[in-house]
């Protein structure tokens, strides 16, 4: 349904308390009653989707502070470009963050390990599960809030669905799901004659 439907066009269900329990030319079966239909998601808001960042570079450190080590350079530091060591360091560090969130956010999951952690799951703007190519532009996506000193994370204030630039450039939300507790609504509405 589209995002300003006051009804549902099939049983004729009002979504908003200020619509009328039934459309005209439908009748609820006696029993019925007509009750909100509670959102099944919220947006993540920005802490929480903070926190889940954090948790993920957490995880993302140890594989590469431990490459960088092998490879004999610091655990942290600069990078040098005169070092083949730290192209390398550079090289596994860009594949190992690309392929974490794209393989995580467009599994079965819908996000990496600290998403999971805060219960934050990413799709597509219907809902749905994202490909490995769409994850694969999101992570790539994320340079243009670099671009904009940060701008592109606070967008999210100002956007409803509280997107950040890359979720706006890419097509995707970062939602939490609620538990479904919406009440079952049979018998169902009919069509009157």
């Amino acid at each position: 349904m589209p995002d300003d439907a006051a009804r549902c066009s099939l049983c004729g269900h009002a979504f908003r308390d200020d619509v009328p329990a039934a459309a005209p030319g439908f009748a609820a079966s006696p029993g019925f009653t007509a009750s909100p239909v509670l959102e099944l998601v919220a947006y993540a808001g920005f802490w929480r989707r903070f926190i889940a960042l954090l948790i993920d570079v957490v995880v993302t450190y140890f594989p590469i502070a431990t490459v960088r080590v092998v490879l004999g350079l610091p655990v942290s530091g600069l990078f040098d470009p005169l070092t083949a060591s730290a192209w390398w360091a550079a090289t596994f560090e860009l594949v190992f963050d690309w392929l974490y969130a794209a393989i995580l956010i467009s599994s079965s999951a819908r996000g990496t390990l600290g998403q999971q952690v805060m219960d934050l799951h990413v799709t597509d703007v219907a809902g749905n599960r994202v490909s490995f190519a769409r994850a694969t532009w999101r992570w790539a996506a994320q340079c243009l809030n670099l671009a904009t000193l940060g701008f592109g994370v606070l967008m999210m204030m100002f956007s409803p669905r509280r997107q950040c630039l890359h979720d706006l450039a890419s097509g995707t939300v970062v939602v939490r799901p609620r538990p479904a507790t919406r009440p079952e609504l049979t018998p169902v509405m009919r069509l009157v004659p």
